[in-house]
C-alpha cells in the first residue's frame, strides 16, 4: 500500500539511496497497479526498486506474486509469476549515478514551488 505514496521512495532518493527494496500484500485484482507503481518509483527516483509481493490466498483474498527487480530506467530486469519463486538479478550500481546524470532531476527539481 504505502508505494501508493511518492514521497517515501523520493525521501530516500533525496538520503542517497539507490536500492529501495518493497515487501506487500497486493491482491490479484490491482496486479497491474503494482507493476506500474514499482516501475514509476524505479524511473521517478532513478533508484533499482525490488518488489517483493506475497502469493497465495488468505481468507478471500488472493495475491498476485509478480516480485520483481526493476532498474532505474524502469525496464524489469527480472520477474516471478504468482508461486513462490527466489529470483536473481544483477544490480550495477554503477548504472544508478549513470541514469542520475543523464536525466538530472534531483538538480532541477523546485520543492519551493509546491510547499
Amino acid at each position: 500500500y504505502d508505494i501508493r505514496f511518492p514521497e517515501l521512495a523520493r525521501s530516500y532518493a533525496l538520503d542517497g539511496a539507490g536500492i529501495l527494496v518493497n515487501s506487500a500484500e497486493w491482491p490479484h485484482p490491482r496486479l497491474n497497479h503494482w507493476r506500474t507503481l514499482m516501475q514509476a518509483r524505479a524511473i521517478e527516483n532513478q533508484m533499482y526498486v525490488v518488489a517483493c509481493n506475497r502469493v497465495g490466498i488468505s481468507g478471500k483474498t488472493e495475491f498476485c506474486g509478480h516480485s520483481m527487480v526493476i532498474d532505474p530506467w524502469g525496464e524489469i530486469l527480472v520477474e516471478g509469476g504468482e508461486e513462490e519463486a527466489i529470483l536473481i538479478a544483477e544490480i550495477d550500481l554503477t548504472l544508478i549515478e549513470e541514469v542520475r546524470g543523464k536525466i538530472p532531476v534531483f538538480a532541477d527539481r523546485r520543492p519551493d514551488l509546491y510547499k
